[in-house]
């Protein structure tokens, strides 16, 4: 492909496909729609996992989620083959990441091949990771760590750090302003040689909070914004049944998630100029996707968890690569998994026998599977935040995987859930369908390619008490 370009891998955080597309013909996220103005558009992308960290793991490996280890139960990302940013570190390129997601951090070992990284609750790049830390018994354990720790060059910075958390980093959003501003700079003083650039963006992630102006452009016409703001936003007290939530309770929180977009495209529109004064957009490959989707009322649920249905799975994704990538619309099922094999190609990088379907105009398989080891949060992690369970809502306690090949689509749980759908007739997967030849077929399929379905651990991982704090402020557990 010639020279390596510099990559921007751009993640936008519980991005459902529909939502994406739908604002896309609006004509609603326009900075969105000149970036994708000559890129290839996917427009049936299935994510490998329901939530960020499986996902993940899968787009910087190229890997399952059961392949490469890194799930509920073991969040850490320790893969057993050579990430992206450390193939393409290996190759020549200054490899930065900015994320707004807690999970995808340092802390969980997501920095692996990059030469920086920071997250959106850092003002500096450089400070201690103070995390484990606050864990420490006792005050003079923790001064004796942070004396060890903190250097006289990391100090001021990390002091910076802690004050900029506490008390501005969540002021204005959910981090996209902060992490463009650190795109920029870095693409603003770039080093030789080519850059790989990685950014999660949170928005649209829960809780939902855009700018009030998009907000009220957005609602309903007879909702008021203090209306629309006052609404639970709560998901595990839905799921968990102590929670009543009405059907324009829903249609508001899709306007304010719709909204979150619109205000991130006001941030990809700051990116983009950036790159065009510069003059740099011909020698960029620019990746967009979407780590999963969302529930909003759909199913029952709310947030990311406890399902493989299309609403969580349908995410979109796009490649624009100028002069080198044809722009066209793929309509077959592809991965966000296969990420990994095109920017091994785009780059020039890894090993040989990494696949690359994605960029294939022709012969690609139309087979796309996703996973969830194990539910997030765990049973008991639910019911200490949510109060008791009842039966029903105890059924979630399981793995589940999905297979769809065309327009047929195998969810299948640990615990005998068997749900087969045909999407062209069914696309929000309300009825299931009875052919259990057809059932059979795909779940020889998935045997062939995973093995048999095995229960995950449901244990709860260990996280420092800094870590917690974010992911609660997120809806996690």
């Amino acid at each position: 492909m010639g020279p390596k370009p510099n990559i921007i891998f751009l993640v936008v955080d519980t991005c459902r496909a529909s939502t994406f597309h739908g604002l896309l013909e609006q004509g609603k996220i326009p900075n969105f729609e000149s970036l994708l103005d000559g890129a290839v558009l996917y427009e049936n992308a299935t994510a490998a996992g329901p939530w960020t960290v499986p996902s993940h793991g899968s787009m910087f490996t190229g890997l399952y989620p059961s392949q490469h280890g890194t799930s509920a139960d073991n969040p850490k990302f320790n893969p057993p083959n050579t990430p992206i940013a450390q193939i393409l570190r290996e190759e020549g390129y200054h490899t930065v990441g900015i994320s707004a997601n807690p999970w995808i951090s340092p802390g969980f070992n997501f920095d692996k091949g990059f030469d920086r990284f920071k997250t959106a609750y850092d003002l500096f790049w450089g400070g201690a990771d103070l995390g484990d830390i606050r864990n420490l018994s006792s005050r003079r354990e923790q001064f004796r760590a942070l004396t060890d720790r903190v250097t006289m060059m990391s100090g001021a910075k990390t002091i910076g750090n802690i004050a900029y958390e506490k008390f501005w980093a969540k002021r204005f959003d959910s981090g996209a302003k902060k992490i463009t501003s650190d795109a920029l700079s870095i693409l603003k003083n770039t080093a030789d040689g080519p850059q790989f650039l990685f950014l999660n963006y949170m928005e649209p992630h829960l809780d939902y909070e855009p700018p009030d102006d998009l907000a009220r452009d957005e609602l309903p016409g007879d909702v008021e914004l203090e209306e629309a703001r006052q609404l639970n936003q709560n998901p595990w007290k839905y799921i968990a049944g102590q929670e009543s939530m009405s059907p324009q309770h829903f249609e508001i929180l899709r306007s304010l998630y719709r909204t979150e977009l619109r205000y991130l495209d006001t941030q990809i529109g700051r990116l983009l100029e950036e790159l065009k004064q510069r003059n740099v957009m011909d020698n960029t490959c620019i990746v967009i996707a979407g780590d999963h989707g969302e529930n909003i009322g759909d199913h029952g649920l709310m947030d990311h968890q406890y399902c493989l249905y299309q609403t969580l799975v349908h995410v979109p994704l796009a490649i624009r690569y100028p002069d080198t990538i044809a722009p066209r619309n793929v309509t077959d099922p592809v991965e966000t998994k296969e990420i990994y094999g095109a920017l091994c190609e785009i780059a020039n990088a890894g090993s040989e026998d990494v696949e690359n379907p994605l960029l294939k105009e022709e012969d690609r398989g139309n087979q796309v599977i996703s996973e969830y080891p194990e539910p997030q949060p765990s049973m008991d992690a639910l019911e200490e935040r949510a109060g008791k369970l009842d039966d029903e809502t105890r059924e979630y306690d399981r793995s589940l995987r999905a297979i769809r090949i065309g327009p047929w689509k195998l969810i299948e749980g640990s615990d005998g859930l068997t749900e087969l759908y045909n999407l062209e007739e069914d696309p929000t997967e309300t009825t299931p369908v009875c052919d259990t030849e057809q059932a059979e077929r795909l779940h020889n399929l998935l045997v062939d390619e995973l093995g048999e379905l095995t229960d995950g651990m449901n244990k709860e991982s260990n996280v420092d008490e800094t870590t917690q704090g974010r992911l609660e402020d997120l809806g996690y557990i």
